[in-house]
C-alpha cells in the first residue's frame, strides 16, 4: 500500500527527491557463496510481507526498471525500517 501511494503521487522526476524514503542501490549479498553483488547499480530490499516459509517479497531495482519479486529469505537484501 504504501509503495503504491508513493508510486502514484509522484508527478515529476523532481518529487522522487522531496521524499523521505532513500533506497540506495546497495547490491546484495549471496547466501551460498557470501559475495556481494551489484553494489552501485541495483537496490534489493525486503518487503515486511513473506511469500511462504522459505520466500519473503522483494523489491529490486536498477538504472532501467524495477520489479516486485519473491526470494529465499536466505539472501542478503537491504532493510529500511519505517515507522508508522
Amino acid at each position: 500500500t504504501e509503495w503504491t501511494n508513493a508510486d502514484g503521487a509522484w508527478t515529476n522526476y523532481t518529487d522522487t527527491y522531496n521524499s523521505v524514503l532513500k533506497l540506495h542501490a546497495a547490491g546484495y549479498l549471496n547466501n551460498n557463496v557470501g559475495s556481494l553483488y551489484f553494489r552501485g547499480t541495483h537496490g534489493y530490499y525486503w518487503s515486511s510481507t513473506q511469500n511462504d516459509a522459505t520466500n519473503g517479497w522483494n523489491l529490486n531495482f536498477n538504472s532501467s526498471n524495477s520489479n516486485m519479486n519473491n526470494n529465499n529469505k536466505a539472501y542478503g537484501f537491504s532493510l529500511r525500517c519505517l515507522r508508522d
